[in-house]
């Protein structure tokens, strides 16, 4: 590769890295704004900058009618979102033609030959070139994005009679690709431009509009593996069997807790309907054997008990693996034959209830009420405290079959769902490991797949995973928050990567001795201590170099798994009790995407921040 063909990789590269460091800083709820809302933004953006740029009389003239189009489409995005969310379809679509005319015209006029020639100017032409640009994102985003979703119908999602129509669904698959794909495309321009020399107000635009690219991205790409898998997931082509996997976040594991519940559920023509229910206990755990062979990574990291206890099957922080040890188990157990495999937590599911209204659940001789408000408190503590094993576990059987019908009655807005649906995705609350070689290929290593990428060209991926050795419910009261630092941008041909994970016990001691012996048991520590394996993951090629406990040096357990470095560190934190735990990894030479981060999922939200020195 040319060393000019090296300058313009890594320009790429930062530019990309810069759009991402923002978007993490977002709340997640922001990952799930409407492009029609994000729109609204972006549309205004160009306007601030171009009145004020005077390169002739008719270059002035053209960027005054960019920004008067501009300016007269702002409201009417606002209006669309509005009329779609009301169902009024046929006044969305003349919103939307309205909107695009004033797009195409703002387009235009940065998009003749004196505008391009210009260009070439010093001082002004990165800047021009930049308007142009962003003007055509705005148009582009108009017309293959907002106007297709003028005709999009999500109330034919809704189920009727207990069933979902699947001709509808696959109508809106190529709809929804066409936008995913055009958003991608927006967001590749953006990254694509050189921002170092443009005036700060156009600079700080920019980065407005990357953001607001950034931020409808996930709620597009979310949809498009729903969408896209949906009708063969819902048995269009022949039946098939679900098993359900419900992760309890309360004993913390990588990818978000121990499978506690389970649920076979056969989707045929549409027609959803749970035919089988079982907890951890149903299957033979403390084997003396794995059930199957095990990856040696996987093995070294957390030894042969993540085939032994299938309690312990979701300590990879790889879906697909924990997929192959729970089918095992399964197969063994029930025989009954899986096509696929999906996880979900407690509090994915209060996203849920969200949308569907709480519901009532027979338990213990009576009825508890769950809603989006309490069910994080009762599926994960409350429980604890109020049943015994075997209540616990009918209890969660009944809530599982309680949500479920509320979401196959038809009476939540499939919007509503479908948003929640997106957020649990982003928020790696939902994985689904696919039926089929399609649809392995349609989610490839996104979050919905649960799977790490093989290398760093896309994203550059580290990782923080938590694994409880308490063997207690106590990580509900865990807070989890970590930072992490790339040089991917300064030192490309061998950068380091460094991620801090700051783990806090947040019960005192006061209420120790509240707790149940379901929520924490004196099995191995002192009631209120919490014992975590923190693991650490570098990025694809990665080697671990070194870690620290609350700034002193420890060994850790090394190895490398799923092609990257790693490390497993053991803390104890008492109530109270904060302990701070960083891993270093060095990077080989070669191309690094974005920088990014993935972490378990826990009870209490975990506070993120990135930074990829260099990148802006």
């Amino acid at each position: 590769m040319s060393e000019l063909s090296i300058r313009t990789r890594n320009r790429r590269a930062l530019a990309a890295g810069r759009a991402h460091d923002h978007r993490e800083r977002k709340h997640p709820r922001d990952h799930r704004v409407a492009l029609w809302l994000g729109l609204g933004t972006l549309l205004g953006l160009v306007a601030v900058v171009v009145g004020g740029m005077i390169v002739g009389n008719r270059v002035y003239a053209q960027a005054t009618a960019a920004k008067s189009s501009l300016e007269q489409a702002l409201p009417l995005a606002s209006t669309f979102r509005d009329q779609i969310l009301s169902g009024d379809a046929a006044a969305a679509r003349a919103t939307v033609a309205q909107l695009a005319a004033l797009t195409a015209d703002a387009r235009s006029q940065t998009d003749d030959r004196l505008w391009k020639s210009l260009e070439w100017l010093p001082v002004i032409g990165d800047d021009l070139h930049a308007i142009r640009v962003a003007s055509q994102v705005s148009d582009d985003l108009a017309t293959a994005v907002v106007a297709p979703a003028a005709g999009l119908n999500l109330d034919a999602l809704r189920p009727v009679d207990g069933a979902v129509d699947i001709a509808a669904v696959t109508g809106m698959q190529a709809m929804v690709a066409g936008a995913s794909a055009a958003l991608d495309h927006a967001d590749d321009d953006l990254a694509a431009l050189d921002r170092s020399d443009l005036i700060p107000q156009l600079d700080g635009a920019l980065t407005q509009l990357s953001d607001a690219v950034a931020a409808a991205r996930p709620l597009f790409a979310g949809a498009n593996e729903i969408i896209g898998v949906l009708p063969a997931a819902l048995g269009a082509d022949a039946p098939r069997n679900y098993l359900l996997v419900f992760q309890n976040n309360a004993e913390s594991r990588s990818t978000g807790g121990i499978p506690a519940a389970f649920a076979l559920v056969t989707a045929d023509g549409g027609r959803l309907s749970v035919a089988q229910q079982a907890s951890s206990a149903d299957f033979y755990n403390e084997r003396s054997t794995p059930i199957i062979d095990l990856d040696p990574g996987l093995e070294a990291l957390f030894g042969d008990k993540v085939g032994r206890w299938i309690m312990d099957a979701t300590m990879s922080p790889d879906f697909s693996e924990s997929v192959d040890i729970l089918r095992a188990y399964w197969a063994e157990s029930f025989g009954t034959t899986v096509d696929a495999v999906v996880s979900f937590d407690p509090v994915a599911l209060s996203y849920l209830l969200e949308a569907t209204g709480p519901v009532d659940v027979p338990a213990g001789g009576g009825v508890v009420t769950i809603s989006s408000d309490n069910a994080v408190q009762v599926l994960l503590h409350d429980a604890y405290n109020r049943f015994d094993q075997e209540q616990q576990d009918a209890f969660f059987a009944a809530t599982a079959r309680a949500v479920f019908d509320a979401l196959m009655s038809g009476g939540a807005s499939p919007q509503a769902i479908f948003e929640r649906l997106t957020r649990a995705i982003d928020e790696n609350r939902l994985m689904y490991s696919p039926a089929s070689e399609e649809e392995a290929r349609l989610i490839g290593d996104s979050k919905l797949s649960g799977g790490l990428p093989e290398t760093n060209e896309d994203r550059t991926l580290v990782g923080v995973y938590v694994n409880d050795y308490t063997a207690a419910k106590m990580d509900y009261f865990m807070q989890l928050d970590i930072t992490a630092v790339s040089t991917q941008c300064t030192a490309p041909d061998s950068p380091t990567f460094t991620t801090t994970a700051t783990l806090t016990n947040t019960i005192t001691r006061e209420q120790v001795p509240g707790l149940s012996m379901s929520v924490d048991p004196p099995r191995f520590f002192q009631r209120g201590d919490v014992a975590t394996y923190l693991v650490f993951y570098g990025p694809a090629g990665s080697t671990f170099t070194g870690a620290t406990v609350d700034g002193k040096r420890v060994h850790g357990t090394v190895a490398e798994h799923l092609g990257r470095g790693a490390v497993k560190v053991a803390v104890r934190n008492g109530p109270t009790q904060t302990h701070t735990v960083t891993a270093t990894f060095t990077g080989a030479e070669g191309p690094y995407g974005a920088f990014d981060l993935r972490h378990t999922p826990m009870v209490r939200p975990v506070g993120v921040q990135l930074t990829a020195e260099g990148c802006e």
